[in-house]
């Protein structure tokens, strides 16, 4: 079986910079990945040349076996990937209601705006925004704008899942309830995930990729990674030791 998300030697540069150099990752049907490193090791490239956002210099991306390098934005969406960003890219005059609505559109190719009632309430129930349907994002509290983003990346039935830094800027108790979402909407579907808290990391990652100059230094379970002495070099250090 092809692997759900595959980078072979991809490489990029911002001018003279290089960002990724001939970096090469497999990410298996079903398997929950978590990206780590330090600033600028190229995690966050990673996802723009994943999702079409940016094309690489060199290499190839597959995603469920299909060659996507290059490919538009909204191409590589309907192709099954979905992505969450780091900063919200909501529409704030838009609702709650309205997100998803356009989400479930989007995801199955003509369904009419009516005929989407009993899934629209599922999703708004598993994103616990049932009683904020009608709201507009803009007034979401800042966790509620995080969850309906990573609920819209996941409404449109993508099989593949982008998340970047899910849960940056918030509370114990919020990221205790943002892991739990993860959690159960990426059953049955490929997790790639970028975050820096790496309580979140072990929680939810099978294995754990780290980068490092736009490199992977390690790839493993993350009892091994965390147990690797580059790693803890690198990036980890000894409080994780």
């Amino acid at each position: 079986m092809s692997p759900a998300l595959e980078l072979r030697s991809v490489s990029k540069s911002f001018g003279r910079t290089p960002v990724l150099r001939d970096l090469s990752l497999a990410v298996a049907a079903g398997e929950r990945l978590a990206l780590i490193g330090p600033n600028g090791a190229g995690k966050t490239t990673l996802f723009e040349l994943a999702s079409g956002r940016l094309a690489p210099d060199a290499g190839q991306i597959l995603l469920q076996g299909r060659r996507i390098e290059g490919w538009a934005p909204h191409r590589v969406q309907r192709a099954g990937l979905g992505r969450s960003h780091q900063v919200s890219q909501l529409f704030l005059q838009l609702s709650v209601a309205e997100h998803l609505r356009c989400a479930l559109l989007r995801g199955r190719h003509g369904w009419r705006w009516p005929a989407m009632g009993d899934e629209l309430a599922q999703w708004l129930d598993r994103l616990a925004l049932a009683h904020r349907a009608e709201v507009l994002a803009g007034a979401l509290s800042y966790a509620e704008q995080r969850a309906l983003e990573i609920g819209l990346a996941a409404a449109g039935g993508a099989p593949v899942l982008l998340l970047d830094e899910p849960t940056a800027g918030m509370s114990a108790a919020e990221t205790a309830r943002c892991v739990a979402l993860v959690r159960t909407l990426s059953v049955g579907r490929t997790l790639v995930l970028i975050e820096h808290d790496m309580g979140v990391v072990f929680e939810l990652a099978d294995r754990i990729a780290v980068l490092v100059d736009g490199a992977v230094i390690a790839l493993d379970t993350p009892a091994r990674v965390r147990a690797d002495p580059r790693v803890q070099q690198a990036y980890l250090g000894a409080a994780l030791v």
